[in-house]
Formats: C-alpha cells, structure tokens, sequence
C-alpha cells in the first residue's frame, strides 16, 4: 500500500496510508477600540487601546516557521489633513517582554516594528515616522498607523490563547488644513511645541500612552509517521504472511487523542485492495495490536479507534516530542478465491481526533 501524506489544519490531524493628487486628504477619525479602556482625544486625533492579531496556527507550524502579522497602534487621526505641511510623529516603546503568554506559562517570544519586516523596537528605542507620507503612514485598521509583529518558532507549545502585551508612547502634531506649507492649526499629542508660522519644532512634549495587545491562537496539532505496507507476492491467497508494522504519532504538549484508520477506497463488509481500474479485488483486513484477537483497528468513535493512552509504545507521554507508536496486523483472507494476476492496491487514512 503506497502512501500519501496529507495533513489538516484544526481539530483532526490526517494522513494518507496506501496500500492595495492632491494637497488634501480625508482620514476617518476612529473614536475608540473596543479594548475596554478609555480613549484619549487630542484634536482630531485618538490614542486608544489596540490589538494585534496573529490568527491561528497549529503547533507544530509555530515550532517551525515565525507567524506574522499587523495591526492597529492605538494612534488614529480623522478630519482634512494637510499633505502640504509637515506633520510629526513618532513612537516609542515603554515597557513590553516581548512575550506572549499561554497555557502553564508557556511563552512565545515577540518582535515588533514600525515597518514590515523592519527592525524590532526595543523597551525605551523610538521611531520616528515624520518623514512617512501620510497616505502610507494611516493606512492601519480603521485609519490607524500599523504596527508588525513577529514571533520566534518555539517548540513544545500547549494548544491555547497566547497573549502579550506592548506599553507605546505616541508623540504627534499633525497639521490639518493649511496654506502652502503652513499649519492652519495640529492636532498635537501633550507637551508638543512648533510654530505654526515658520514650522519650527522644538519640543516632542511627554507623548501620549496606551496599550497594544497581541494575541496568537495556538491549535492543537499531530504529527504521523505511516510507513507504507506491502503484503509481496505469491501465488495464492492462502500464502500471503500476515504483516505487523507500527504507525507513530506526536501531538501538542498536553494534547489527549485518539487514532482511527479508514475503510479504504474499496470496502464492502471489509477493506479490499482493487486490481488497477477493474473489478478484481482482494480482501484484507487490519487489526489493533500484533494479533487478530485485539480487534479491527477502524475509525468509529465507539470500539474501533485507539486512545493515545492505550498505544503499544510510551503511553501517555504527552510532550509534543516523544512519538507514541500504534503496532497494526495487517491479514489478508485466506478463505476468499484467489482473484487474477496483478497488483492490487488501497488507500487508508490515519486520523487524529482530540
């Protein structure tokens, strides 16, 4: 039986074994986010709590490969604003650990930037995006300025929410409608200083805080390793050696499950490998454990699945790297009548239900 593999995202983890001209732009004003917290208005300008989500992930995919993604920074501003003059922003970072945190105090370390892939902003680092068109530099969610987030591949994670936290400062004044390149007022983050008239800025103020929360859902995941089964050749089907082979599997730290193999493409009462494109079959059946006497090894809830903490190898170790091993006993029929020449074939797949 060759094998394909094949693996879903989510709940069930399978595999196959076979046998995006003007002076003048409109921005919309976001009044609030709803963290719960309370927004702060300077102008036509809010700083309020944000998040960032980085979705979900299975994890293994998290053990190997940095999930990323985007999100709004807390500082959004509404109304005419003037491409002509210049507006000033920039970003620091209060406090963080750059840790995201989940089930049993598991963490995933963080990165964050003021651009895509750009560099990561230390605890008390600064961006100044001053010299960002404002077209470019608003085009977060709801208007916002984004932030960019990327985790480090950690290995051995619990399935569960992962939730971390970044304290960011916002410094702005930001013109609004204007003549040529003088401001006709700013909306400006507290302590801020310029003159309006000559456009000198002297003094970033105190900046205005707030919270960016960010989130990664880690799914529950499997990794199977089913090594293909041949059953060989002879001359009739009463000659055929049953055939004892082990499928391993591995799941998210913490993760209970159970493993269910299929009917086959071709079952009728039993499994049966088919000759090619005809209608000459050969019947086979495969059972839990090393002996008949344990029982079909199929995929119903009831009876027929194996529990992770029944398998034949390391029972009930659940660390996201120990592999339990699954022993089968592959049987084909010996009373059926021995079918024409040929290669027969099957396909059964190997579930994982937590």
């Amino acid at each position: 039986m060759p094998m394909t593999r094949h693996a879903a995202a989510g709940a069930v983890r399978a595999l196959a074994l076979a046998l995006t001209a003007g002076l003048v732009i409109l921005l919309l004003c976001l009044t609030g986010w709803s963290t719960g917290a309370r927004a702060q208005t300077y102008g036509a300008c809010t700083v309020a709590p944000a998040a960032i989500s980085l979705g979900s992930a299975g994890s293994y995919t998290v053990e190997s490969q940095a999930q990323s993604g985007s999100g709004a920074s807390g500082l959004s501003c509404g109304g005419l604003l003037t491409l002509a003059a210049t507006s000033y922003i920039k970003v620091r970072i209060d406090s963080s650990t750059f840790l995201l945190t989940g089930p049993g105090s598991q963490t995933v370390p963080f990165t964050l930037s003021s651009t895509s892939g750009g560099a990561a902003l230390a605890v008390g680092s600064e961006a100044d995006l001053s010299t960002t068109a404002l077209l470019t530099l608003f085009s977060g969610p709801n208007g916002s300025i984004p932030l960019y987030v990327r985790t480090a591949p950690t290995a051995g994670l619990a399935a569960g929410t992962y939730t971390g936290t970044v304290t960011v400062r916002w410094y702005f004044s930001v013109c609004g409608v204007g003549a040529l390149t003088i401001c006709t007022f700013a909306s400006n983050s507290p302590g801020v200083v310029r003159n309006y008239v000559t456009g000198a800025f002297t003094n970033w103020g105190t900046g205005a805080p707030t919270t960016v929360t960010v989130t990664l859902q880690v799914l529950p995941d499997c990794q199977i390793t089913a090594p293909d089964l041949t059953f060989g050749t002879a001359p009739l089907v009463g000659s055929f050696s049953a055939v004892t082979r082990t499928i391993a599997v591995r799941c998210s730290k913490g993760s209970t499950y159970s493993v269910g193999l299929g009917n086959g493409q071709n079952f009728s009462s039993t499994r049966r490998m088919r000759l090619g494109a005809s209608t000459n079959y050969l019947n086979y059946e495969i059972y839990r454990g090393t002996s008949v006497s344990a029982g079909r090894w199929g995929s119903a809830i009831a009876g027929e699945r194996r529990s992770s903490g029944t398998a034949d190898s390391n029972p009930g170790i659940y660390d996201a790297s120990t592999l339990q091993g699954f022993t089968y006993r592959a049987v084909i029929d010996p009373a059926q009548v021995t079918p024409t020449a040929g290669t027969y074939t099957d396909t059964v797949i190997v579930d994982i239900t937590f």
